[in-house]
């Protein structure tokens, strides 16, 4: 697993159901949350694009939000994984894979069937 929760540090709304994001590490990403929003009823409202520019970063980064936190919220973690997903970069897509399954190296490498070094280089 990532040796840090992702945080984010800035968060502004693009077209559709798009924002741009700016992690903790410097990480800048376009992610679209359309997939997202739809699969959940509760975030359903953000489809209002007038709703949906009024985001903003969750107290010590941990998620972006739309209603002060409340059940309008992502957590940073998932929208670095959709992030990661949605860039095409094979080694961010890998670390999202281990964030969502809670692998540390060493488990990544036990279930993957190769070295912890190997899982750590390819990081």
């Amino acid at each position: 697993m990532r040796e840090k929760t992702p945080r984010i540090t800035s968060a502004t709304a693009q077209g559709g159901l798009c924002v741009a994001v700016v992690f903790e590490d410097g990480w800048r990403a376009d992610v679209d949350l359309a997939g997202f929003v739809a699969r959940f009823k509760s975030l359903k409202p953000l489809s209002d694009a007038a709703l949906f520019a009024r985001v903003t970063v969750e107290e010590w980064g941990s998620g972006l939000t739309w209603d002060d936190e409340g059940p309008l919220s992502i957590a940073a973690t998932t929208v670095y994984r959709l992030a990661s997903e949605q860039a095409g970069d094979p080694a961010r897509s890998f670390d999202a894979w281990m964030m969502q399954h809670g692998f540390s190296a060493t488990k990544a490498a036990d279930v993957l069937g190769m070295s912890r070094r190997n899982v750590i280089n390819y990081r």
